[in-house]
């Protein structure tokens, strides 16, 4: 038997979005020599994506904003 690891929901994935963000930011800056603030947006989208979150729940994540619409 195979094991498949499906992708996790927005529900299932705890790590706090802000760490992430600014972890693969710092790579990006690193990699790609961009300026920070392209660096941060770029991050963003690349964890909504990998999260499939909406950025607007992102954004209310990031501002503090806990609840559920």
């Amino acid at each position: 038997m195979i094991g498949l690891a499906l992708p996790l929901t927005e529900a299932d994935y705890q790590r706090p979005p802000l760490g992430w963000i600014k972890r693969r930011a710092r790579r990006l800056m690193r990699a790609y020599s961009i300026h920070r603030r392209y660096a941060i947006a770029c991050a963003a989208d690349d964890y909504s994506d990998f999260t499939h979150m909406h950025r607007e729940r992102l954004s209310q994540l990031l501002k503090g904003e806990h609840q559920h619409a």
